[in-house]
């Protein structure tokens, strides 16, 4: 038997969420994942806080199996220590200001009795209805980000943000994770690697919604060029942008 093979009908999930100053949104992303049709004893929930100086714990606590606080800031820290405490037999990586559909977990899981099947991400599209334009924006950006990240996978170098992206547990602890020197596209540099073990895709009946926070607070010209300016700097040249080459972020 392979080492990436589930070796039960009734897999677990580990559902993973850094946060930092997540107050506003956590909430309703973990009473989303209460709110699965899908059996509460194979989910357990794993938040990883970044020391925050609001709610967020106080609100985590009384909905996730574990609360975790670490001094250290960055997602890739986050994800890796939430990884090291699951016990799932999948891993599902979750952003705090996602919501999920209820047979979210159910239509995801099924993705991966595919025994060639390492990772997959779920399809993404916009929480919030603000206004006319922030609602096209929001269909028409995250209808390409999805299909980016199917074509990606298809053609064998997977780039799956991780909004909502899940991974078998074996083949992540035998992978190295998430690298945590990076503050911008760890999840693009992650879901690569896992496109070198094995099979990739984006299952596009796993739907999950999420904030449009970021351009709202920083509009629309500003976010994509912080994004792809650091994203230049990671692939073309190789560099570590982190924390300071993002001075409007608060959120982890």
């Amino acid at each position: 038997m392979r080492e990436n093979q589930i070796t039960t009908k009734n897999p677990t999930v580990s559902v993973i969420i850094p946060t930092y100053c997540e107050q506003e949104s956590i909430e309703w992303c973990l009473k989303s994942i209460q709110g699965q049709e899908f059996e509460k004893d194979r989910i357990e929930t794993i938040v990883v806080d970044s020391n925050s100086p609001d709610n967020t714990r106080a609100i985590a606590t009384k909905y996730a199996e574990k609360v975790i606080n670490i001094k250290a800031r960055g997602v890739g820290k986050a994800r890796n220590v939430g990884a090291q405490e699951a016990k799932g037999d999948i891993l599902l990586f979750l952003d705090a200001d996602t919501v999920l559909d209820p047979r979210f977990l159910a239509k995801l899981v099924g993705s991966f009795f595919d025994d060639e099947v390492v990772c997959v991400s779920g399809a993404v599209a916009g929480l919030e209805r603000r206004g006319v334009f922030n609602n096209l924006f929001a269909v028409s950006h995250y209808s390409i980000m999805n299909k980016v990240a199917s074509l990606s996978a298809q053609l064998g170098f997977p780039l799956f943000p991780t909004v909502c992206c899940a991974c078998r547990r074996s083949v992540f602890r035998g992978n190295g994770g998430f690298d945590e020197e990076l503050a911008i596209g760890e999840d693009l540099v992650f879901s690569r690697k896992m496109g070198k073990v094995g099979k990739c895709l984006v299952n596009s009946e796993a739907k999950a919604y999420t904030s449009l926070r970021r351009v709202e607070k920083w509009g629309l010209m500003k976010t994509y060029y912080t994004y792809f300016r650091n994203y230049f700097k990671v692939f073309v040249l190789d560099e570590k942008p982190w924390i300071q080459d993002f001075p409007n972020l608060q959120e982890i």
